[in-house]
């Protein structure tokens, strides 16, 4: 896998992207409006930032042990990646999604959800064609901090089999 996440990331991740991640892999970055939205992981941590390009008006960087991802089933024509980040009971869930995977086009989308508890504060979508995703960042991030996926809950666990 971490073969195809290179080639794909390296296509689809402009030098803008990698400069706000330094030196994670980037996740997601896109506009929302005028807002930028960039999620980055990598070093056992991941980061979300929204707001102004270089001035974000919410940036978390957590443990990987502290946000929920959930990793690809590896089933249908679209590949996809969501990682929600937990800010004082406010849940931040950014996903991006590969709409056709049998394509050399890999046309993407993505956005975040912001809710808390069962209620839905906000759903936003990044602007048509500025999404930049690092397809299997998030899985390739979670494999080198030690997490396995857990096929039953289909998330991200440590207790891996030997």
């Amino acid at each position: 896998m971490r073969g195809l996440s290179v080639a794909l990331a390296l296509a689809l991740t402009p030098g803008l992207a990698a400069a706000q991640c330094g030196s994670l892999d980037v996740v997601l970055n896109c506009q929302i409006g005028s807002k930028t939205l960039t999620v980055c992981v990598g070093e056992g941590q991941a980061t979300y930032a929204f707001g102004p390009a270089g001035s974000p008006e919410l940036s978390l960087t957590r443990p990987l042990g502290q946000v929920q991802a959930t990793p690809w089933p590896g089933v249908s024509r679209s590949i996809w990646e969501d990682i929600t980040f937990e800010n004082v009971g406010t849940r931040y869930t950014a996903a991006w999604i590969s709409v056709d995977r049998m394509t050399e086009d890999l046309p993407t989308r993505g956005g975040v959800i912001v809710a808390q508890g069962e209620q839905k504060l906000a759903d936003l979508d990044c602007k048509t064609g500025t999404a930049e995703v690092g397809v299997f960042a998030i899985a390739d991030a979670m494999q080198a901090a030690g997490y396995c996926v857990d096929r039953v809950t289909g998330t991200y666990t440590q207790n891996c089999p030997d």
